[in-house]
């Protein structure tokens, strides 16, 4: 996994400089040349995520850091994830923004994971995949621990494919056809078009006139089935990539897995993580 660290890095000072604009007032009391170690571990079960991201931050603050786990493990209450040492104010300098990176992260992972383990218990071939629903200045952070629990990260942004939306279609007074012609006449040919449909008869339309991806939002299993069925009654599910999407938690994804669709996307992920994992900071 290669996300661009230049950028890592910048976030990573902007979280320092917002925790911390001059200098930490409460850590006055502490000697400033004295030297402690610490300890970072789990307050629950879970997977850990945010290990590059600990890394950048305690290398900012000059602080030596010894990983005893790494990105994806499986943590249980109690366990340590990481041997602090160096000057003790820096240690808390950079405490808090730690803490808070890998438990949010941690929390996304652990989401992603439990998905994946009930798409694979179904035996489906289908990849559980999150959205643009992310937090602001966050996403780097939120989609690399989507794909740390073996998602996929969608989009990154908006220059990254076409994805035509209700708002899209409803501006084209709800023409699948005519949306997609003009699409296709204006927009590059090295971006997919992903259109999003609410019916199946405009899943029908996406796929004969051209999209690469359709969507078939907040449909009921029994639409999706329908969906798939017309699709392959006319030879065209191999045609296109199918994503569910809208409403998708873990209670209900198995009913939507009986179709085997290519993906199915769930904003939960990164905006409710159902699976929490809580850390903490401890000096020896």
């Amino acid at each position: 996994m290669s996300f661009n660290k230049i950028i890592l890095e910048q976030k990573v000072r902007e979280f320092l400089r917002e925790d911390c604009i001059y200098n930490d007032v409460s850590s006055k009391v502490i000697p400033k040349n004295a030297n402690a170690s610490a300890k970072i571990f789990a307050k629950n079960a879970g997977y850990f995520s945010g290990m590059e991201e600990l890394k950048i931050l305690f290398d900012f603050l000059n602080i030596e850091i010894d990983f005893k786990k790494k990105d994806g493990d499986t943590v249980e209450e109690g366990d340590i994830i990481s041997q602090l040492k160096g000057n003790a104010r820096d240690i808390l300098l950079g405490e808090r923004v730690g803490l808070n990176l890998i438990t949010h992260m941690s929390a996304i992972t652990s989401t992603v994971k439990k998905f994946v383990k009930i798409i694979n218990h179904s035996g489906k071939k289908v990849k559980i995949a999150c959205t643009r629903k992310t937090t602001p200045g966050m996403r780097i952070f939120e989609k690399k621990a989507v794909e740390l629990g073996g998602g996929d990260t969608h989009r990154f942004s908006l220059d990254d494919m076409v994805l035509l939306k209700d708002t899209h279609l409803r501006y084209y007074n709800g023409d699948v056809k005519k949306l997609l012609k003009d699409t296709k006449e204006i927009v590059s040919f090295t971006k997919k078009i992903e259109i999003e449909v609410e019916n199946v008869e405009d899943a029908l339309i996406a796929a004969q006139n051209g999209a690469d991806i359709i969507m078939l939002d907040n449909l009921t299993p029994d639409d999706v089935e329908e969906a798939m069925n017309l699709l392959k009654k006319h030879n065209l599910r191999d045609k296109v990539i199918i994503e569910i999407s809208g409403g998708i938690t873990p209670e209900n994804i198995i009913d939507y897995l009986i179709s085997e669709p290519d993906f199915i996307s769930s904003g939960l992920i990164t905006q409710f993580p159902s699976e929490q994992v809580d850390f903490s900071l401890r000096f020896d």
